[in-house]
Formats: C-alpha cells, sequence, structure tokens
C-alpha cells in the first residue's frame, strides 16, 4: 500500500524531472516506477505528510513549511473526485478520477491555487502534452 496525499494525484501526473531537490526527483521517480508499474498497487489517501513529502525539504519533522496550502490542495482534490481521506483504492482508479473529474473539467486552477508549480502544469495542458487516459 502507498500512502498518498489527494494532490499528489496532479502532482504525479505533471511531473517533469523537476523538484525541489535532488534527493526529491529521486523519490519522485521512484514512487511514480512503483505506482506505473504493472502491478497497480493500492493506495490510501492520508492527511498530512507522505511518501512523496518524506524527501520534501519542506518537512520538517513531519510538519509542512508550506503551511495550510498542501491541506487545501488535498480537500479540494478530495471533493471534486468525491473522495475522503482513509479512502483505499486502486492506484489506476485514483488516476482515472483525477483525469475525469479535475483535468478534464479544467479545475486545475482550483486545486492547485498559488502552487508555485502551477506553471509547469498549465504549460503542459498548453501545450496538449497530457498524459493519455488509461
Amino acid at each position: 500500500m502507498i500512502y498518498l496525499r489527494p494532490h499528489h494525484g496532479l502532482c504525479i501526473h505533471h511531473f517533469i524531472g523537476k523538484g525541489y531537490s535532488d534527493d526529491f526527483i529521486y523519490n519522485m521517480k521512484n514512487i511514480i516506477n512503483i505506482l506505473e508499474d504493472n502491478s497497480n498497487p493500492k493506495i490510501m489517501l492520508v492527511s498530512g505528510g507522505d511518501e512523496i513529502c518524506s524527501f520534501c525539504p519542506n518537512n520538517r519533522n513531519g510538519s509542512c513549511l508550506s503551511g495550510q496550502k498542501p491541506d487545501y490542495y488535498d480537500i479540494v482534490c478530495l471533493e471534486l473526485c468525491d473522495l475522503n481521506f482513509g479512502d483505499t483504492l486502486y492506484w489506476q482508479d485514483f488516476k482515472k478520477r483525477i483525469q475525469t473529474s479535475i483535468l478534464e473539467p479544467k479545475k486545475l486552477n482550483q486545486v492547485c491555487i498559488n502552487c508555485e508549480w502551477l506553471y509547469i502544469c498549465e504549460n503542459l495542458h498548453n501545450e496538449s502534452v497530457i498524459f493519455p487516459k488509461e
């Protein structure tokens, strides 16, 4: 089981190898490889730090230096996808919900307001470089 903050489904979808640090990027790539392998692992949607946060330089002893921004992203992501903290589902099912509930209806700005990485995601969409639906 992979523990995942809900908004990290969006981060994973748009990840292009950029991040806070080399360690963070390496960890993100490893998590994506685990999620995208053929086993379609189960994930649990968690509040607070997850396996991606573990290598983030904004993580200080389990607390995020970004304050309440990530919590807000999680809550909006859950609302739009009709999910709750603690829900467990297969990665591919969560990925589809992200696609149909947030990306296709163009609600990314609702979730990721004031995210420092949003420009990357918007540029990907503007260039029509959106990951294929599964």
